[in-house]
This record gives C-alpha cells, sequence and structure tokens, in this order.
C-alpha cells in the first residue's frame, strides 16, 4: 500500500511538473489609469439597440460632445474584440493626421473617431464641411458617465477621469485599448 501512495504522489508531481504556468495577466501599458481606482456604475440604463436592427450596445456620453459604446450582447464575445467606438469631440488629436494630409478650412467641423483596427485600437478624425464649426449633434438618450465612473462589461472597462479623460480596456484578445486626454489621446 505505501509503495502505491508514493507512486500516485510522484505522478501527481509529475503532472504539476508536466502542466504549463499559468499565464501572466498582461498589463496595460505605462501611463493607462488604474481602474481599479474608480467607481462601477451598473451597466443597467446605458444598454441599447442601435438602429437598423445591431446588436445590443452599451452607450454613454463621456462628455457633452462625446459619446462612447461597445458591445453589450451576451457571452460569449464576438471575436476579435468587443468593439469599442467612441465619436464627437475628442480631445489631444492634434498630432493624429487627417486621411489623405486635408486640413480643416474655416467653417468645418472636426470630428474625432476611436475603432478597433486589429490588433488594437486606433485614432481617427474627419473634417466636415458647412457646418459653421458647430460639430453635428450627439445621438439623443444617450445617459452620460460622470467623472469618477467607470462601466464593465464581459471583457470592455471604460472609465471617465477628471478633466474630461476617458480611458477603455478590451481584454478580449489581448489588453488593448486608449486614452482619450487633452493633453494627449492614445490607442493601444
Amino acid at each position: 500500500m505505501r509503495g502505491t501512495l508514493l507512486a500516485l504522489g510522484g505522478l501527481t508531481l509529475a503532472a504539476f511538473a508536466l502542466a504549463p504556468a499559468p499565464r501572466a495577466a498582461a498589463l496595460p501599458p505605462p501611463g493607462f489609469p488604474d481602474l481599479n481606482k474608480f467607481t462601477a456604475v451598473p451597466v443597467d440604463g446605458y444598454a441599447t439597440t442601435p438602429p437598423q436592427g445591431g446588436g445590443p450596445r452599451i452607450s454613454f456620453a463621456a462628455t457633452p460632445t462625446l459619446v462612447c459604446d461597445f458591445y453589450g450582447g451576451p457571452a460569449p464575445v464576438p471575436q476579435p474584440s468587443q468593439d469599442i467606438k467612441c465619436s464627437g469631440d475628442i480631445p489631444g488629436m492634434d498630432d493624429v493626421l487627417f486621411p489623405g494630409g486635408g486640413h480643416p478650412r474655416p467653417g468645418d467641423c472636426v470630428v474625432g473617431a476611436v475603432n478597433f483596427k486589429g490588433p488594437g485600437y486606433e485614432l481617427s478624425r474627419m473634417t466636415y464641411g458647412g457646418c459653421g464649426g458647430n460639430p453635428p449633434p450627439l445621438p439623443s438618450g444617450v445617459k452620460a458617465l460622470g467623472p469618477g465612473q467607470k462601466l464593465s462589461y464581459l471583457n470592455v472597462t471604460c472609465a471617465v477621469g477628471a478633466d474630461n479623460v476617458v480611458a477603455c480596456l478590451d481584454t478580449t484578445s489581448g489588453d488593448h485599448g486608449f486614452v482619450l486626454d487633452p493633453s494627449g489621446s492614445w490607442a493601444f
């Protein structure tokens, strides 16, 4: 009996030795806000169904001129991301080029966007002519997410900080996301 226990103990140790080590959690890049310092708010009331029969989304107004949303349907999350999108007046994008290298003309509106562009997220901006410098209106009925608050659903957490900073992290296929900050916005 003692030989059997020693043999079983040896097999158990061998199984642990052959098992792959747990993968270390990837961390957001340096400079990304600590999302644990934000107060979680329930996603109830932020769930929306976009027009044209699209899937459920979690939508929030980060500022009066910036709206963000991401996949809000059931698990599992469609691969490779939970498709965070933001659009509106995005701060800190002076170094983001316009498509084709163009520049806004007097009276044009500049609208920024964040979209998933595998393997990570990408910042872009567009100009719209003939709007007299007034950006297009945001969708109505989008609930505001206040400074110091965060929304988390499945693999995404988005937070709004002081000074209109917005940070989102999508862990669907690695750690990808963005920071929208008046001192300089960036994506990864």
